[in-house]
Parts: structure tokens; C-alpha cells; sequence
């Protein structure tokens, strides 16, 4: 009987989609499914490869891609805006180019599963990016290029460092604090002075959301 319970509980987890259902594109009627992109990665660029993926996507499915939040670094604030914006409800679709993402483990990309899927709301990942896909701009291995990466190479040995004394000081937190303390703005500022437009261009009728 408890393995019985056990396997029941097991099957009843949420899964990741590899594509929108066709039955569920078939189903609607003028506009189809509403879809929320969310993108997650290092560099621009990166991102820039994945709303790129996805909106190709959405555009061959006939997905209704209303808006996209996405993350830098290992910042969880725009993922958290997507999940506020699926309880809302109406939202039948979280599109992902690659799952779990960069910035989440896998204790936190089931959490979100199940976050999502109270929602009623399906994760789709289309499995078709990895970190470092994508095209940099040009000047990324000249020297400007070269010292965005050193820093951003010292941050994360900070936040590492952060995190340990964090750990061995209060054994009861888990380091999230370290990540809220930042505002998320600092860290991108050396890169977005150069390739802001290529993150945020959208659109028109798309709202952009990002930390």
C-alpha cells in the first residue's frame, strides 16, 4: 500500500513539456494559447539567442507570446514576477529555451514546476539552447570584452565567498539573502551600457520585464 501511495504520488508530479500539445493549439479559437517567454542567462547575448528561439517558436505554433520576464546572473527577480503573473491566472504557457535554467537548482526548478502547475499554468522547454549559445557582439573579445568577463568572474568568486560565510554564520539560511541584498542593477551595468538595446528590444505590443 505505501509503495502504491508512493508511485500515485510520483505520477501526479508535474512534468516538462517538449512542445505545446496540438490538441490545445487546435482547440482555440482566433488567438491561441496565451504564453509567457521567460529567459534566463549569463550575458545578453545568451538571452538574446533565446527570445530568438522562442519567439520562432510561438510564431510557427501560433502561441499568443503576450509578454517575457527573464533573470541575469543568478538573480531570481523577473522569475519571480512570472510566477505572481500565473497565479493571476489566464496564462496557459511558461515557454523556456533551455530547463531548469542557469540560475536555478533543481530542488528550486521543481519548486517552480509546482508553483506553476497550481496555477494551472504548463512549462514548455524546448530543449534547444545552452549556456554560452549564442552570437556576441562584436567587440566582445576585444579587451572591453575581456574585462566585462573578468569582473563578472570576481563577482561571482564575491557572492561564492558571501554565501560560505553566510553558511558557517548562520547554518539556518540557505544564501538566498546574499542575492537580495543586490539589487541586481549593479552587476549589470558594465554590460548593459553596451548591449542594453539587444536585451530589451521587443515588440511593440510586448511588455518586457527583466531584474
Amino acid at each position: 500500500m505505501t509503495t502504491q501511495t508512493k508511485t500515485n504520488a510520483q505520477e501526479k508530479r508535474p512534468t516538462v513539456l517538449d512542445a505545446v500539445p496540438t490538441a490545445a493549439l487546435d482547440s482555440q479559437a482566433g488567438t491561441g494559447p496565451i504564453a509567457i517567454f521567460y529567459g534566463a542567462a549569463r550575458y545578453p547575448f545568451e538571452l538574446a539567442r533565446q527570445r530568438e528561439l522562442v519567439e520562432d517558436y510561438a510564431e510557427t505554433t501560433g502561441l499568443n507570446l503576450v509578454t517575457e520576464f527573464h533573470d541575469r546572473q543568478q538573480h531570481q527577480y523577473g522569475l519571480g514576477m512570472l510566477l505572481e503573473a500565473c497565479q493571476r491566472g489566464g496564462v496557459d504557457y511558461v515557454i523556456t529555451a533551455g530547463w531548469p535554467t542557469p540560475n536555478l537548482t533543481t530542488a528550486e526548478a521543481d519548486a517552480v514546476l509546482d508553483q506553476l502547475a497550481a496555477s494551472g499554468t504548463h512549462l514548455v522547454c524546448l530543449n534547444t539552447w545552452h549556456p554560452g549559445d549564442g552570437t556576441p557582439p562584436a567587440w566582445w573579445n576585444d579587451e572591453e570584452g575581456a574585462q566585462i568577463r573578468q569582473l563578472d568572474e570576481l563577482r561571482d568568486q564575491d557572492r561564492r565567498q558571501r554565501q560560505r560565510t553566510s553558511e558557517h554564520s548562520q547554518p539556518g539560511e540557505t544564501g538566498e539573502g546574499d542575492q537580495v541584498g543586490e539589487s541586481g542593477q549593479p552587476s549589470d551595468v558594465n554590460q548593459t551600457g553596451r548591449t542594453g538595446n539587444a536585451i530589451e528590444s521587443t515588440e511593440p505590443s510586448k511588455e518586457v520585464h527583466h531584474a
